[in-house]
Parts: structure tokens; sequence; C-alpha cells
């Protein structure tokens, strides 16, 4: 079996597509979200991030966003592929070309549901995804549930799925990431190598005089791979997974030996991504109008495994009008992380790792 074909049968939509995001975006309000103070569920401990429209899926793809766009193509607007009026959306140019993430994750892993945006439908959301996932939203509260009008309707996701190592592994010394000045906190393995040959697949491992380009899977219980990547980073993330495919599939079998080193840095992500270049566009062709769109993005890969939590919600109405002998695997510089699921093709969840935003500090 080619390495291609071993990284098919792997795993983070981590919900890792719910949505892509990248870094570096700035932080704000959305017109038509507000919080509410009185609710005992809020976005707490997520950082607001406005995503601009060419910025979606250059580091990140996430599978609740997708899902909800699967719905309003299929199920709403009812065509194969969807444009905006007056608008060229890099975004939805992006999601158009993209395998739909059903195609990416099993459905026991993901919610998702077409509401009218009434207070009534909102409890039954938050009781499905209670009763799937024993789970309470990050998002529905920041939505205001009191309709305009009767045309109004909410496309809801949640994804969540977690992930842990056959071995847990060692905890390392901190140390900075690509020559950052704070230390971020490290895990991997140091020797002892033999204790871990189950935990690590090397996929490939290059060094020329274009500098070292290399990928490694780690095993799970649940036979997901997470699969960290050190190479060109400079195309969107799924592109990224394309160019790593096939170096890996041109690649021989290997193993980790008992000289070779990994260090990995520990992840966390949480931001609310609103994506305000969709605010009050129409659908090309239709009479529907996007009031607003976002996303939770909850994620984070320690020594034991990866967690991953994942919401979007768009609201939508109807409008009037139509429209050498050792090898050291160090992910302390710029990478690519991937998770796949057993017997799926694509990746359900992508990350570039790009500076120590996501990484935990010392």
């Amino acid at each position: 079996m080619t390495n291609n074909k071993k990284i098919q049968t792997i795993m983070f939509s981590v919900c890792l597509i719910g949505a892509i995001f990248t870094g570096g975006l700035l932080t704000g309000c959305a017109k038509d979200i507000k919080a509410d103070k009185s609710s005992s569920v809020k976005s707490e401990g997520l950082k607001t991030v406005l995503m601009k429209d060419e910025e979606y899926g250059q580091n990140m793809y996430t599978p609740a966003f997708p899902l909800i766009y699967e719905d309003l193509k299929k199920e709403i607007v009812k065509k194969d592929k969807l444009e905006l009026v007056g608008f060229n959306s890099y975004m939805f140019n992006v999601l158009n070309r993209m395998d739909p993430p059903e195609n990416r994750l099993s459905e026991k892993y993901y919610y998702k549901t077409i509401a009218r945006k009434t207070p009534a439908y909102k409890k039954k959301i938050e009781n499905d995804i209670w009763k799937k996932f024993k789970e309470k939203s990050s998002i529905l509260d920041t939505i205001s549930w009191k309709p305009k009008n009767e045309e109004e309707f909410v496309l809801y996701s949640m994804v969540k799925k977690n992930v842990e190592f056959l071995k847990h592994f060692e905890i390392l010394d901190a140390m900075p990431f690509n020559g950052s000045k704070e230390n971020v906190k490290y895990f991997g393995i140091k020797k002892n190598a033999k204790l871990y040959k189950n935990n690590v697949k090397p996929l490939f491992y290059e060094n020329d005089k274009d500098g070292e380009t290399y990928a490694i899977s780690l095993k799970t219980k649940t036979e997901d791979e997470i699969i960290l990547y050190v190479g060109n980073l400079d195309e969107p993330v799924d592109i990224v997974w394309d160019e790593l495919t096939v170096k890996a599939d041109d690649s021989k079998a290997d193993v980790f030996g008992n000289k070779d080193k990994l260090t990995v840095p520990f992840i966390e992500i949480k931001e609310l991504i609103k994506y305000v270049d969709l605010s009050g566009k129409l659908i090309k062709g239709t009479n529907y109008k996007i009031n607003s769109a976002i996303e939770s993005v909850e994620f984070s890969l320690d020594n034991k495994g990866a967690k991953l939590k994942n919401e979007a919600a768009m609201m939508v109405e109807m409008t009037a009008l139509l429209p050498s002998n050792s090898r050291y695997f160090s992910f302390n510089k710029p990478f690519a992380l991937f998770m796949i699921e057993k017997g799926k093709k694509e990746p359900y969840f992508m990350l570039k790792v790009l500076d120590t935003k996501y990484l935990v500090k010392e």
C-alpha cells in the first residue's frame, strides 16, 4: 500500500470543511450579532476576529461552515454552486471547488439543521446538541433570535471530535517557536523511541540544498491520524495537503528510528469568527440574502491527543428583490497539520501553524 493510501485511511475537521480562516485578523463586532449577558452560555473565552473574504481557507480549514454552505446550496437554493450579486467571493469559490465535508467526516461527529429564527428553534438546537454531544453552544447566544419577519431562518452546524494518541507522548522542555521571544510548550520523543514505534510513522524526510522537508503521522486509538508537515506553506492549506500527498506517495516505506527525535508544540485555538464580507449580500439568481455568518473554532493538541469543537451559523432571509543516521522531526518552525478519518480520502481539519498565535505559552 502506498503512503498516500495509508494517509487516506486516516483522520481533525477536527469540525478541522466547518470553516477556513487565517491569522492576523482584526477584532470587532458584527452588526447583526449581539451577546446576551443574561444567558448562562456565552462565547466567553473566545477571541473575536473579523474574517476577510480573501483570507478564507488560507491557513485553516474547518468543517462546520462548509456543512451549512452545503445545506444552503442543496436544501435552500438548490444549485451546484453559489455566487453573490456584485461580489466575486473568494470564499465561495473555495467552497465550490472543494469536496463537501460529508465526504471528509462521519455523520456521528456532526449535527446540522435549518431552523426558523425563533427562540423555540434555538431551544431545540440546544437540546439536540446536548443529546448528541453533551455540549453547549458557544455561538447561539451571540445571535438575536427575535425575528424581524417570517422569512428569516438560520443554518447551523456543530462538529465535535476528540482523538487520543495510542501512547501519550513525553512532555519536553519549553523553547521558542521559529525564533520567537517567548517559550512555548512541547511534547514528543526525546529518547526511548522504541516505546513509541506504534505511535509514529514518518511519511518522508528530504534534506537538500533547499532545506529540510518532512512529514510524520501520529496514530490514535480511533485509527485517525494527525499528520504534521514542514515544507512549502505558501499556498492555501488544501493545496499544501495536495502537495504533501504527492511527496508521501513517491516516498518509500519508512519507520521511526531509535535515534530519531520528535518535537511538537501544544496548540490551543479559541476563536469566534465573523465573516463580515458576507453580511448583506444577495445570492445570485435567487431572492435570498445573507444577513450575517459566524463560526467558532475550539481546538487543542497536547501530548495526549487532539480535541475539536467547531460551530457555524448563517442568518438568511428571503427578500422581495431578485438579485543522516538520525533525523529530527522538529515542529518548532512553521508547519501544517491535517486530520483524516479512517476510510476517507480527504482531511476534515487542516491548519497552518506559522507563529505562536495558537501555541500554548509556558
